[in-house]
């Protein structure tokens, strides 16, 4: 049986100050920052004291996966685009700009399952995953069906007191996991779990039929030569809904089934599915205003996700206008469908553009929010950037540090010390502490 000792002064980080009760020099250092304050510790008679860290008011910033990806490239001499030195320095320099932002506490880019996803599908999901890990620094948004959730049953309290188009309360604290706006730790802990190939084989396989479906469907805009895209939009706005209401009944059938002994119960049908839940959930808002008539609570239901006022959920709002921005491109001769990764694009940014101040995107979906009536009817007061507009995302970022004021990089010195603020860009090289 082997018995491991170590020091926990190692946990005692710089900078040192002289110690206040033993004055012992050079030995009082930082032993662990929280959400607003820090704790130092003297190395050699243990006396601790606390201090407060003044409030921060971090920007928030979505960065899509293949600028994680390109980003890791840049770093990481594994993979064969940095070997081959065929990468833009663009992603180096924009790396080291959101890094050492991210350490002056002046941004966070929190992470999400679509990170997750679609990192699963890439021969370097290891090194992905610690990418996005940095950037985020423990802070994660909640997976795309809690969000919309969330949003469906503020809107659903709206309706039934006759307010649906009434702004919902977006705050960007309800969506995500940790504290947006706390002091960074010195140090990341991270959990590689095991996920076995059936993981991703039902990604690819959902990826395939999401691809076959959008051929079905850019086909279908094709023929439609005399819609608006006014028309497009309606017709879009009103799909959410009507699936959602076919996915329970579907359910409600299934469980039927499996009761009464006619079909046997399959691991799929452990969970209920997203729509179940939410279903459920919109019957709890109209319980709690007075309907408690089963069958009339049902049937309130369904008027409502089948009623045109489902247009004013961000997320519906968001993604419809954006296939109908795909529609008038079919109508108006484009050839190609879209690929599966539009519809993953669409789903990142309907879900997320209305909780971040900044979000890098796809070049195709950018190029839709830039035009007519998209440009109007989805402003949230954040920025769009991508490819086209890389520099200027760069502008972006370098005007939030010249804002910083000098009393903040003061704390910033006096809890982490002068040369924190260095990005880490030997992530992939070697072996350290952040």
């Amino acid at each position: 049986m082997k018995t491991i000792k170590f020091d926990p002064r190692i946990f005692i980080s710089p900078p040192y100050w002289k110690c206040p009760n033993c004055n012992a020099s050079e030995s009082f250092g930082v032993l662990m920052v929280r959400d607003n304050f820090y704790i130092r510790r003297c190395k050699e008679c243990r006396h601790d004291l606390q201090y407060s860290l003044p409030k921060l008011n971090k920007k928030v910033i979505y960065i899509d996966q293949f600028v994680i990806s390109n980003m890791m490239k840049s770093l990481n001499p594994e993979t064969n685009a940095h070997q081959k030195g065929t990468l833009d320095s663009f992603w180096l320099r924009l790396f080291e700009k959101l890094h050492s932002l991210c350490k002056l506490q002046l941004i966070i880019c929190p992470n999400s399952c679509f990170h997750t996803d679609e990192s699963l599908l890439s021969p370097y999901y290891k090194p992905l995953k610690r990418m996005y890990e940095l950037l985020s620094a423990g802070i994660s948004f909640y997976d795309h069906e809690t969000i919309k959730r969330f949003q469906i049953h503020e809107h659903a309290k709206n309706w039934i007191s006759g307010k649906s188009e009434k702004d919902l309360n977006l705050d960007v604290h309800s969506v995500v996991h940790g504290n947006i706006n706390a002091w960074q730790n010195r140090f990341i802990v991270s959990v590689n779990l095991q996920y076995g190939k059936d993981c991703t084989n039902d990604l690819r396989e959902n990826r395939e039929k999401i691809r076959e479906g959008l051929s079905e469907v850019f086909n279908r805009w094709k023929s439609g030569k005399n819609k608006t895209f006014d028309d497009c939009f309606e017709e879009e706005s009103m799909v959410f809904g009507r699936l959602t209401l076919q996915i329970y009944l579907n359910y409600l059938k299934r469980y039927t089934e499996i009761s009464l002994g006619h079909i046997e119960l399959s691991a799929n049908d452990i969970f209920p599915p997203p729509a179940v839940i939410m279903i459920h959930e919109i019957q709890d808002v109209f319980k709690e205003v007075g309907i408690l008539d089963s069958d009339i609570r049902q049937k309130t239901v369904e008027e409502y996700l089948t009623s045109p006022s489902l247009k004013y959920v961000p997320f519906i709002r968001i993604s419809s206008m954006l296939w109908a921005a795909l529609a008038r491109k079919a109508t108006s001769g484009r050839k190609k469908p879209p690929n599966q990764g539009m519809a993953n694009d669409i789903e990142i940014i309907s879900v997320l553009l209305p909780y971040c101040d900044a979000m890098f995107i796809d070049k195709e979906c950018h190029s839709y929010l830039k035009e007519k009536p998209l440009c109007d009817s989805i402003d949230y007061g954040m920025k769009v950037f991508s490819l086209e507009s890389k520099e200027k995302f760069l502008e972006y970022l370098n005007g939030i540090e010249t804002k910083t004021s000098k009393e903040h990089l003061n704390k910033i010195n006096e809890v982490y010390g002068e040369r924190w603020r260095a990005p880490y860009t030997t992530l992939y090289k070697e072996k350290q502490q952040l």
